[in-house]
């Protein structure tokens, strides 16, 4: 005779997020799409960048974030579909994965001015004396999804430093995902991640 209790289990936002991690499941409200991602031949990224603009105590809101940014440099770029417009902010986030950490926020600045988030690349653990920095990788099946461990990332990536997530930034919940490794300083693989993340997501 089988006996049926009732109860309720209470799961918190890292152990959701864990078990999000461990099945390879969609983020609450991505609906991953059907279509395959881009291949290597369908990402094109500008043979360089130009810094047109740089600025200060640009404030930008996105989900829970409330972020000023400072410096925010703005670059633009050429490919065979037009101009990209792309910017960087630097911003500090208290108490984020177990610490204060510098955030690098890459975002699309569109024709009318409009901003939008592309790709966060987070302060690694040891930080203080790499001066690195990390970015999760999505577009598994051009959408939002990210790459598990033992997934093939698109060859755009080849050429990157890719590691797991969790490898620089360890905290209880932490992404077995793969990120982008590159320097703070290193504004191109900044820019040309956010573009091919764009393209391959359909952004």
């Amino acid at each position: 005779m089988a006996i049926q209790i009732p109860m309720t289990l209470e799961i918190s936002d890292e152990g959701v997020a864990t078990l999000r991690d461990a099945f390879d499941l969609p983020s609450p409200g991505e609906q991953p799409l059907e279509t395959a991602p881009s291949s290597a031949g369908e990402i094109e990224l500008p043979e360089e960048w130009k810094l047109i603009d740089e600025d200060s105590g640009i404030r930008y809101t996105w989900g829970e974030d409330h972020d000023i940014y400072d410096p925010f440099l703005t670059y633009e770029g050429w490919t065979s579909q037009g101009k990209a417009r792309v910017a960087i902010g630097k911003c500090r986030r208290a108490r984020t994965h177990g610490r204060d950490r510098v955030y690098y926020i890459v975002v699309n600045i569109g024709p009318e001015g409009g901003m939008r988030a592309i790709a966060e690349f987070l302060a690694t653990d040891d930080y203080d004396e790499t001066s690195e920095v990390i970015a999760i990788i999505k577009g598994k099946g051009g959408s939002g999804r990210q790459f598990s461990s033992a997934d093939e990332l698109p060859s755009i990536y080849r050429d990157w430093n890719t590691v797991t997530y969790r490898d620089r930034v360890n905290y209880p919940g932490s992404y077995l995902k793969q990120g982008l490794v590159c320097s703070e300083r290193d504004a191109e693989t900044m820019l040309n991640h956010a573009l091919a993340q764009m393209q391959l997501r359909n952004l």
